[in-house]
């Protein structure tokens, strides 16, 4: 029987980690280096990213994004949603890896758009999910 705990075993199972850079840049206390986010903050971080980047925002890729600022006044009907849902589903799927089942729930309410997107990470950790609010910038 294989101990797959044990570091000393033949097979050692190893849990895939995610890694990426904590885009607010702040300097690690002890290292001096910058901060990373890890696993599920990793992915939450990056699906954010995705969806709040506009078309064009980007130097050399144009259509990289969710351009959801840009439909924040044109989702008033059911039709408008769900076409919205679909092409963020569609980014997210292209441009994240390490996300699958990729649900959305939007609430419109004024002229502010709450966004809750529902995922699963890929070998990892099921039901994540990530909130934000989207207004006017005026």
């Amino acid at each position: 029987m294989v101990d797959y705990v044990k570091p000393n075993s033949k097979n050692v199972a190893i849990k895939e980690a995610y890694k990426d850079l904590d885009l607010n840049f702040m300097a690690h206390p002890i290292t001096g280096d910058v901060t990373t986010k890890s696993d599920s903050e990793a992915v939450k971080r990056a699906v954010k990213n995705i969806v709040l980047t506009n078309y064009y925002e980007r130097p050399f890729k144009p259509s990289l994004g969710g351009n959801i600022r840009g439909l924040l006044f044109e989702l008033n009907t059911d039709r408008q949603l769900n076409r919205a849902r679909d092409r963020l589903a569609d980014t997210i799927t292209a441009l994240e890896p390490r996300v699958e089942n990729i649900r959305f729930k939007f609430d419109t309410s004024g002229n502010s758009l709450n966004v809750i997107i529902f995922y699963n990470i890929k070998n990892g950790l099921t039901g994540q999910e990530v909130e934000f609010n989207i207004t006017r910038a005026r």
